[in-house]
């Protein structure tokens, strides 16, 4: 796929969708009928596994709902530290290509995760705020990193990028503080001095 065949794929459910959902009971989910979607989470537990043959995880699946606060807030202000999704532990099948905007927002308990070999788009704000992810490796086929989508990451120190990244947006690693590693492949230096902000060159490690 070019970049912008991959940029055109669709990651919001449809109302169609939506309306002729599968339910998984295992895991609280709903897929499209043909299961190449993951449409919807709710009240979903701490562990998820996605189906296999699953391609897309779409917008704001697994992330924080107002619903999931711990105390209730008549006022409809929730406490930063209160806006945490559920979710701490994914496991993504071999199938899965595109993860989209903000499918993980507010994941504050997820440490890890491994994305699989198919890979081919992080969308924006993808795992925003998921603040005690530490570590990132994407797979060889990612080429988009979106706007945003590691924001906030309070906790990720190393980042490990791949020579087929073709596009890091906006703020992609805007307020990670801890932040100390961003591990790049040999020869590619100059690309990535392009793709990356100037405050993050001094992070940049051949390898």
């Amino acid at each position: 796929m070019t970049l912008e065949e991959i940029l055109r794929v669709p990651t919001a459910p449809t109302p169609a969708e939506l309306a002729e959902d599968e339910w998984d009971d295992s895991y609280c989910c709903s897929y499209s009928q043909d299961g190449t979607r993951l449409l919807d989470a709710e009240n979903f537990p701490s562990a998820v596994k996605v189906r296999e043959g699953c391609q897309v995880i779409c917008d704001g699946v697994f992330a924080f709902q107002d619903y999931m606060a711990e105390t209730s807030h008549p006022d409809g202000e929730i406490p930063l530290e209160e806006r945490n999704s559920f979710l701490d532990k994914i496991t993504l099948p071999s199938s899965v290509t595109h993860i989209g905007k903000g499918a993980f927002n507010e994941c504050g308990y997820l440490e890890s995760i491994r994305l699989p070999k198919s890979l081919l788009s992080i969308g924006e704000e993808a795992f925003c705020d998921c603040w005690n992810l530490e570590k990132i490796s994407l797979p060889a086929s990612t080429r988009v990193i979106g706007p945003r989508a590691f924001q906030g990451c309070i906790n990720l120190y190393q980042v490990r990028l791949n020579k087929n990244l073709e596009a890091i947006g906006k703020d992609a690693f805007d307020d990670c503080e801890s932040l100390e590693t961003i591990l790049i492949p040999s020869g590619t230096l100059d690309r990535f001095l392009a793709l990356l902000p100037q405050e993050l060159h001094e992070c940049i490690e051949e390898i």
